[in-house]
């Protein structure tokens, strides 16, 4: 009888430690989690706000096992890539890609149409004649020039939906989805965290950036916009909630010769870096569209960028001239903090 009297009570205690352990995890104090790893040639950093630190770290392990994939298939540079073999291939056949390369490649190619072709991904070969993808940077003769130009027209790109196939139609032709494909996957990075219930985070994969909701005090995420000339400087601090942001500039990956600073945000048309800008930064529901624009706005320069900036919805920006001037959007004036 003293058995079963002890028996119960241990039942009942066991019942309502049960309920206080499950009243505790809810009301659970919410801290942070965060991780790093080297992707796409740069640090992706993701930093997650949750009660449940476990949680977390399943969604962190797969968006991050996601992204790797992803740079798999677009990096040009990567022997075995779905880029590496349409380039390859160029005047040869059509090539199998995957559906999210498929998208990549024909999301890039309307903003090539939207942008007057600013925004070209058959670029590639004005990167490797500059130096700009081994690092062996010089200024190329205007002969070399072009030659290389006579390759790089993202109308020629020829996308076949139903096979699922992409085709550069002339050898010497050539990919690089590096203006886009950052923030691509930074966007589905993002999707997997939040098909894993996460709802606040941010990733940042070097400077492409995306956050989920608010940050876990309930206020938005305070971004830094660096100064593009002025290095231990911020000219402007963003607040985001549920958005992206991207910024390109003529201080990432540069050279100087005779005084004279050469970057690797090459006009299209010229083959010369785009004048006019030294920083474009933008802020868009998703990183892909935020990446591609703040190179495009780029290279349009600052009287062509801002005029397309103001025509599209859902799109804000930044804009800082090569003599420092600042220009910011209609819709961002009053909530960016000027430094």
């Amino acid at each position: 009888m003293k058995k079963a009297i002890i028996g119960v009570l241990a039942i009942i205690f066991l019942f309502f430690l049960g309920l206080y352990v499950n009243q505790t995890r809810e009301e659970g104090k919410v801290e942070e989690y965060s991780r790093t790893e080297f992707l796409m040639d740069t640090v992706v950093m993701v930093q997650i706000f949750t009660d449940d630190q476990r949680e977390a770290q399943r969604a962190a392990d797969k968006m991050f096992t996601v992204m790797a994939d992803l740079e798999k298939k677009f990096n040009r540079h990567l022997e075995g890539s779905e880029v590496a073999a349409i380039n390859s291939r160029a005047g040869q056949v059509p090539v199998d890609v995957s559906a999210a390369t498929f998208a990549l490649i024909e999301r890039a190619l309307n903003y090539s149409q939207l942008t007057s072709s600013a925004f070209d991904i058959t670029v590639a070969p004005l990167l490797d004649l500059w130096g700009f993808a081994d690092e062996e940077q010089h200024i190329p003769a205007a002969e070399e020039l072009e030659q290389a130009l006579a390759f790089v027209d993202c109308t020629e790109v020829v996308l076949d939906r139903q096979a699922q196939t992409v085709f550069l139609p002339r050898p010497g032709m050539a990919l690089d989805l590096g203006g886009i494909a950052k923030g691509y996957i930074v966007d589905q990075g993002a999707e997997v965290l939040q098909e894993a219930g996460i709802k606040s985070a941010l990733i940042d994969a070097g400077g492409d950036i995306r956050v989920i909701g608010f940050k876990a005090d309930q206020t938005p995420w305070r971004i830094g916009i660096k100064h593009p000339r002025q290095n231990s400087r911020l000219a402007a601090v963003l607040p985001l909630v549920d958005s992206s942001v991207a910024t390109s500039g003529d201080y990432e990956r540069f050279f100087e010769g005779d005084g004279v600073r050469y970057h690797h945000l090459l006009n299209p048309q010229t083959g010369r870096p785009a004048r006019g800008l030294s920083s474009v930064t933008i802020v868009a529901s998703e990183a892909a569209d935020a990446d591609a624009l703040s190179t495009a706005i780029f290279i349009l320069g600052a009287e062509e960028g801002r005029d397309l900036l103001e025509s599209l919805e859902g799109v804000e920006g930044i804009l800082i001239t090569d003599t420092e001037e600042i220009y910011i959007s209609s819709g961002l004036k009053g909530q960016v903090e000027q430094q």
